[in-house]
């Protein structure tokens, strides 16, 4: 019996050794696909700074003013306004008083259902567990926690199996719109970005009240720390435009009108890059129909260094 009790602890032992290991192994060889690390390295009295989803992720390149000021990208692929707010309230202090930040807002980011409806919320949120307290992180679990922060091997799955081979890979933003099949890329994206969840039963179009209130406290919040926040539409190919409206004909109509409302209430700033004609149809600019490409990007932080920061500085 002693013997079998034995075998069975050093069984236990051996597993939750390898268990332990391949979990700090893979700690060291994170992936990082959901771009969280930089929050690692986050620097203090930041003076240009974005937040915003994919859009503003990939669509500002500070790599030409990081000499000149302390800036920072906040934004994540796919997040929505009320998550830009989390991120704000708890790295504010990181923030320089006179600040400049700017705020995109994508076309999907007024409308539709609750995040937390959305089918692929719990793998998305679990990035969030790595950057926010718990406090405000949305739907918060313990476990989850755990698992995120101190044993992520436990629910990487396939991504351990690619940590074996290579690091991050975000060659992608190095592409141009012209070496893909952009208009494949436009259906898709102006489909998942006006259409899908965005109407209820009844064929109306769904009002995010929960992202709207997010976007006003943001620029409320922005203001009481002493910090001039901008609002803005991010460029995007003629292609995807025109998808856009050949979606919904009602949508451009409808998000300007909420649009308005918000600058109108704030009194904030707002520059439409959108249908910018040094932007439009340039592909060299662009990784596909709606995010710019990293020339795109230095090229549009160019823009708003010497169209809008240049006003007030």
């Amino acid at each position: 019996m002693r013997k079998f009790i034995f075998k069975i602890l050093l069984y236990v032992f051996c597993v939750s050794f390898l268990i332990i290991g391949i979990n700090e192994w893979y700690k060291g060889r994170d992936l990082d696909k959901d771009y969280t690390k930089k929050f690692e390295t986050l620097p203090s009295n930041i003076q240009v700074c974005n937040f915003g989803s994919s859009h503003g992720l990939y669509g500002f390149c500070y790599e030409d003013y990081e000499k000149q000021y302390v800036c920072f990208n906040f934004g994540l692929e796919s997040q929505m306004l009320s998550y830009d707010l989390r991120i704000l309230e708890n790295y504010k202090d990181n923030i320089q008083e006179g600040a400049i930040v700017f705020i995109p807002v994508s076309y999907f980011s007024l409308f539709g259902q609750k995040e937390e409806e959305a089918q692929d919320f719990g793998s998305k949120n679990k990035r969030y567990y790595k950057i926010l307290p718990p406090e405000l992180i949305k739907n918060y679990e313990l476990d989850t926690d755990i698992y995120v922060r101190y044993f992520p091997v436990t629910s990487a799955y396939e991504e351990v199996f690619q940590a074996i081979v290579k690091k991050a890979d975000h060659s992608e933003w190095e592409g141009k719109a012209s070496d893909i099949d952009l208009e494949k890329n436009v259906s898709a994206s102006s489909e998942r970005h006006i259409i899908t969840n965005k109407f209820d039963e009844y064929g109306n179009r769904i009002i995010n009240q929960e992202e709207i209130d997010a976007l006003v406290q943001i620029i409320k919040e922005c203001k009481a720390l002493g910090t001039r926040p901008i609002l803005l539409i991010t460029p995007f190919l003629s292609e995807y435009l025109e998808a856009v409206e050949m979606r919904d004909t009602d949508f451009y109509q409808n998000f300007y009108q909420v649009i308005d409302e918000i600058v109108n209430s704030t009194e904030v700033e707002f520059y439409d890059y959108s249908s910018d004609k040094r932007f439009k149809d340039n592909y060299d600019l662009f990784m596909n129909g709606d995010h710019l490409n990293e020339e795109g990007a230095k090229k549009f932080v160019d823009v708003l260094m010497k169209e809008v920061f240049i006003k007030e500085n």
